[in-house]
């Protein structure tokens, strides 16, 4: 590599760094054309950008050429040389542009004295957003080296218009912006924005000489915050949040139980004469640099907002300082979950957090105390403070100054929201029994133990899918055998006269735990699933064990193996088990009834081996989510692809209507838990295929139930062999819409199908 293209590299980067740490477009175009010209030695560099109606390129910013044509020179796409690149959507260099047919003169540009010219189009997954240029007063062409240059940053630079597009209503005030992720539904409020009195980062590092007096100040706060948030938990247990409750104690209490963790403050304040929020920080940061040094990154997000708690509470400023007089969207920077457990229910409608490394805690707790929430906003405090917004935690974004019209949108889906929550809920405990009275199970997915409802067993037909993995992701080590045996047994009492189909540990990919980390290139394609347990076999064989003890009394227990890409994972899972089975017999002295054993389809290859598989299991469930994202080569989280995430692909209609022919061939039953089987089209789509068995969430289930109620196999089977022949997914997804509209279905489709488009 010569040093002109070592140049160019190093100048990418600058560049690119540039542009993003700038505020605005406004702020950021400009110096982009500035360090192109000087980077390419070009004697000119100007920046068009598309209308919204994508039929004008207006010149937005040069350096170069007339700084008064900027906002004022318009080309039609189509129109001139940079018409004509943003039309074909291609590069374009040429030696010599005015001889060239497509070239047009504009006055009052300065273009005159310029021949050679360089265009490249600005896209962002597949839009045109505008065409950026270089020019020189020689005629000559730039070359390979100045096109992959102008070519990548292109690319870079459509990125950053995309975003600050998005995050700006070109008809409006309004400021939208996305969030990492979200929980809840809608909130509408005032935003206060609010932070701690001092911040754990802030603490001066002071000596006292009343040393005694410290330690005993530090002892009692630790005493008072162990005595709030078992009074918290209570409170949640005792309004049917249980699992709202452990998971906000999993965050801390093993801290607050941790007596190294007291010895090291005491410690602190008596041998170096610390005061007591000086030595929080000081244990605090040590404790933390061990995490980093381990990877436990989990653990990092816990110890700091577990001494910003203690901070604040010796410094007598905590959450519960915030003084309201009506109800609020609370915007903070970060939020540990046991302030969110401490917020005035009844005064904050929702909240937004800046920092996207929130502890997963607070997530987890606003989701299960049904908190709409955006968590990982890039936003300004000053921009949001005392302002009217919308908190969309379903779609992960914030609407800042809306105007009347779209609050009153989202109004209205609040009140339709509760009015068909209103409507499903009358048939809450009826079956799922179609107008051709076909019965079809749904069940429940599920993730931590629910509430003691004496109404939730009766509200579904099982637990479909128990994902362990949650609770595992919740502790600070692997869970022992005899705290797996408690979750399990609760849960199979719960659902003791119905079926509940356990998912062995399915961590990996997105899923991760702390003290078993998995750092992967590639992790959607890794380490995942049932591939870590059969090369851990004794994490394996902890979990059957318990599995198999929890049931002993109750003998409603399904097993389901995550993630199986091969015929050998599932003889290494049935081998451990009958290992654990037969030791447990030994150590009982009785029978241990074996459990029904299934696969999740979610690898595409095992559709292939379904023949093979099914003299080994006696279910399969599909995992839909996974499925489809393999099939298309389409990660949903990734928003330049996610639009490419198509339940009614033709390929993957087809791939479920096959692997449901499969099943009923094989004689195997098999269900559908993914996301797709909580969907009203999607669960018409399945029942169409003959699909009889659904498992979704818990705010789905009532839905599915009362449309199933309401719709008929037998018709929907003519509609299932019609959607076979299509090959265009809009087409496939009509024909059941078309068909829930016949059956007076359509307000429901209408409404979920509006909150699912993008605001």
């Amino acid at each position: 590599m010569d040093e002109r293209q070592n140049q160019i590299l190093l100048a990418l980067r600058q560049i690119t760094e540039e542009v993003s740490s700038q505020t605005s477009v406004e702020e950021a175009l400009p110096l982009l054309c500035q360090r192109i010209r000087q980077t390419t030695k070009a004697d000119c560099c100007s920046l068009y950008l598309a209308d919204a109606g994508k039929k004008f390129l207006r010149l937005s910013a040069t350096d170069g050429l007339s700084k008064a044509a900027i906002g004022k020179a318009v080309l039609r796409i189509g129109e001139g040389l940079v018409g004509s690149v943003g039309k074909k959507q291609q590069l374009l260099d040429l030696a010599d542009a005015p001889s060239h047919p497509a070239f047009k003169y504009l006055p009052d540009v300065g273009e005159d004295e310029f021949f050679s010219f360089l265009g490249v189009p600005l896209l962002n997954q597949g839009e045109l957003l505008g065409v950026l240029v270089i020019q020189s007063r020689e005629k000559r062409q730039f070359g390979e080296l100045e096109e992959s240059f102008l070519v990548t940053l292109a690319a870079q630079v459509a990125s950053f218009i995309a975003v600050n597009n998005s995050n700006r209503d070109s008809q409006s005030n309004t400021s939208r912006y996305k969030g990492e992720t979200g929980t809840g539904g809608i909130a509408i409020a005032k935003a206060i924005v609010w932070q701690p009195g001092v911040s754990l980062e802030d603490v001066q590092i002071l000596y006292s000489e009343e040393r005694e007096l410290q330690q005993e100040l530090f002892d009692q706060t630790l005493f008072q915050l162990q005595t709030e948030m078992d009074r918290v938990a209570l409170e949640m247990r005792e309004n049917d949040k249980t699992a709202a409750a452990f998971g906000y104690m999993s965050g801390y209490g093993h801290l607050l139980d941790d007596g190294e963790f007291q010895d090291e403050v005491d410690s602190e304040i008596i041998e170096h004469g610390y005061v007591a929020s000086s030595a929080v920080k000081i244990v605090i940061d040590r404790r933390v640099k061990q995490a980093q040094e381990k990877g436990q990154r989990q653990l990092i997000f816990d110890l700091r907002d577990f001494g910003q708690i203690i901070v604040s509470r010796l410094v007598h400023t905590n959450s519960k300082d915030v003084e309201l007089e009506e109800s609020v969207v609370l915007v903070v920077r970060s939020l540990p979950a046991a302030w969110v457990a401490e917020l005035p229910r009844s005064k904050i409608a929702g909240f937004v957090c800046l920092d996207n490394n929130t502890s997963a805690h607070t997530a987890i707790l606003a989701r299960d105390l049904a908190i709409p929430s955006v968590i990982g906003v890039h936003l300004d405090f000053s921009s949001i403070d005392g302002h009217n917004v919308i908190v969309d935690g379903e779609h992960c974004q914030v609407l800042v100054d809306p105007l009347p019209s779209v609050v009153g949108e989202y109004e209205q889906l609040l009140s339709q929201g509760r009015e068909q929550t209103n409507l499903y809920s009358a048939e809450r405990l009826e079956k799922g029994i179609t107008l051709d009275k076909k019965r079809i199970t749904i069940q429940l997915n599920a993730g931590l133990n629910h509430a003691e409802d004496d109404e939730l067993w009766q509200q579904t037909d099982g637990i479909g899918l128990y994902r362990t993995e949650i609770a595992f992701m919740l502790a600070q080590t692997f869970p022992s055998e005899q705290q797996q045996i408690e979750w399990y047994t609760k849960l199979l009492s719960q659902f003791k006269s119905l079926p509940v189909c356990m998912r062995t540990l399915d961590i990996g990919g997105d899923k991760g735990l702390d003290y078993l980390p998995i750092k992967e290139q590639n992790p959607a394609l890794g380490w995942r699933g049932v591939r870590v347990t059969v090369d851990q076999p004794q994490i394996l064989k902890t979990q059957l064990r318990a599995m198999l003890q929890a049931q002993r009394q109750y003998g409603n227990l399904e097993i389901m193996i995550p993630m199986v890409s091969r015929i050998e994972e599932i003889r290494q899972v049935k081998n451990v088990l009958s290992d654990a089975k037969t030791e447990l017999e030994e150590q009982y002295g009785c029978t241990i009834r074996t459990p029904r054993i299934g696969a999740m389809i979610e690898v595409p290859a095992i559709a292939y081996m379904m023949k093979e598989l099914s003299s080994l299991v006696d279910f399969f469930s599909i995992g839909s989510n996974d499925l489809i994202q393999y099939m298309l080569a389409v990660d949903r989280a990734n928003p330049k692809v996610s639009r490419f995430f198509d339940a009614f692909h033709p390929a993957v209609v087809r791939c479920l209507a096959e692997l449901a022919a499969k099943a009923r061939e094989y004689n195997r039953d098999i269900a559908v838990c993914g996301e797709i089987a909580g969907s009203p089209l999607g669960a018409l789509m399945l029942l169409s295929f003959g699909y009889e068995r659904l498992s979704m969430n818990y705010s789905e289930l009532s839905r599915v139930k009362y449309i199933v109620r309401r719709v008929s196999v037998c018709e929907l089977e003519k509609i299932g062999a019609v959607a076979l022949t299509l090959d265009d997914s809009t087409a496939i997804r009509k024909l059941y819409s078309d068909y829930a509209q016949s059956m007076g279905l359509g307000r429901i489709i209408e409404l979920l199908e509006k909150q699912n488009l993008e605001q």
